[in-house]
């Protein structure tokens, strides 16, 4: 019995939820976010859904998702181009505190996440779930459920997942939204091939991130994020039509320019002969 779980486990494409936890898809989980208090940020961050590209990039993945759905200007994606966008490799840039070695290496503490964020335009304020007062499970749900309900604003919540009744390991992921009659967040888990999203309970899911993180140092928390004044905003790229457009008005621009200039040099030669 043991070894037919073992390997359904490692030939499942996806692990079943525990119980307690509720899929998006199921019909209790799409009820969920339709009557959901607080999801101002579920849309942006559906629109961005990315999978996180290793087993120790939850925490990157989970930064690019909350970056791309911000209004900021991106740095240029070669295999994008000519579109910018946030990706798991260009968000390491010269500014970044943080290397994707450093990463790859045993993931990313709250501290680095911040700094990493903070380094591509990001204002964050980070909390530790023991942190005093503000580290309570009351605050924290009504962080969380102000921040879901605030445009552009966004959360990072960094968990042990052994504590939601999943596989053992540390876990970053963005929350999307807050239903008040169960008490429940939605988590957008950037671990796509493992899990797929899901609603937990804020006791759960605050249970989850008060527990120890031997690389920090100290207990796990979340990070609430949102654009940072004066950054620059997003390029946005104009459509065909009016490229076209503008590519027209260029093109008749340099045929007189270049007219003109014909004229000028024949007229000069002509008064030269």
């Amino acid at each position: 019995m043991q070894v037919a779980l073992l390997a359904t486990l490692l030939l499942a494409q996806l692990q079943p939820l525990p119980p307690q936890l509720i899929p998006l898809d199921s019909p209790e989980g799409q009820a969920l976010l339709f009557n959901a208090t607080a999801r101002a940020a579920y849309f942006p961050l559906a629109a961005q859904f990315t999978t996180q590209r290793s087993t120790a990039f939850c925490g990157v993945a989970s930064a690019v998702m909350v970056l791309n759905a911000m209004p900021i200007a991106a740095p240029v994606a070669a295999e994008y181009a000519p579109f910018r966008a946030f990706t798991q490799d260009n968000v390491f840039g010269p500014q970044s505190p943080v290397t994707s070695e450093h990463v790859a290496k045993g993931g990313l503490t709250i501290e680095h996440l911040e700094a990493l964020l903070r380094a591509n335009g990001a204002d964050v304020d980070s909390w530790h779930a023991n942190d005093p007062s503000p580290g309570t499970l009351d605050l924290f749900r009504k962080r969380a459920s102000d921040s879901l309900s605030t445009p552009g604003h966004y959360l990072l919540v960094d968990f042990d997942r052994s504590e939601l009744g999943q596989d053992l390991g540390a876990h970053w992921s963005p929350l999307a939204a807050y239903d008040a009659k169960s008490d429940r967040f939605l988590v957008l888990d950037v671990a796509r091939f493992r899990y797929p999203p899901y609603w937990a309970t804020a006791a759960d899911l605050f249970r989850a991130m008060a527990t120890f993180d031997r690389d920090a140092g100290q207990q796990r928390g979340y990070l609430l994020i949102s654009p940072h004044a004066g950054v620059p905003a997003r390029i946005e790229v104009p459509p065909l039509r009016h490229r076209i457009y503008l590519y027209g008005i260029a093109a008749i621009a340099l045929l007189l320019l270049l007219g003109g200039g014909i004229g000028f040099a024949l007229g000069r030669r002509a008064r030269v002969a």
